[in-house]
């Protein structure tokens, strides 16, 4: 935000410096608000003549571009932190998701009367004692890995 207001602040210095002087007349309308306009509005407009702008001198051309040059890099640096606080939000999300899952299948592992799992051709089978306590164990392995003590 602190950036953009110095740009627009050096645009619109940029510009005043380059535009020809001009009459501005300042008029009051029929609520009674002042106006500014480039043609009178009325009998009663004043002509305001704005002050030449400043010339801007070499030394401060070059601390424009020097400040320039640390805005820019300040955004860059800026936008790297956003995009690595992006990444890690993102991972988190992930083992969140990824947590759950695991903890569905071990819940579903434990607690089902009847875990079973497919052979070679495709045909479901129910898993026996030993098979059943590696199930459960392989989903225990996989709530350790991907939640973190929740």
């Amino acid at each position: 935000m602190k950036s953009l207001f110095i740009k627009v602040s050096i645009v619109l210095l940029l510009f005043a410096s380059g535009t020809s002087l001009a009459e501005i007349y300042k008029c009051a309308d029929a609520q009674g608000k002042t106006r500014y306009a480039d043609k009178p509005c009325s009998n009663s407009a004043v002509i305001i003549t704005p002050e030449k702008a400043p010339t801007v001198s070499e030394d401060s051309e070059q601390r424009m571009e020097k400040t320039q040059r640390l805005l820019r890099a300040y955004d860059a640096e800026h936008a790297e932190e956003r995009e690595q606080e992006a990444a890690i939000k993102n991972e988190k999300l992930q083992r969140q998701q990824k947590c759950a899952a695991a903890k569905r299948y071990q819940r579903g592992v434990t607690q089902a009367s009847r875990v079973y799992a497919y052979d070679e051709k495709g045909q479901r089978y129910d898993l026996g004692t030993e098979e059943r306590a590696a199930e459960e164990s392989s989903a225990q392995e996989k709530v350790e890995h991907w939640c973190d003590d929740d």
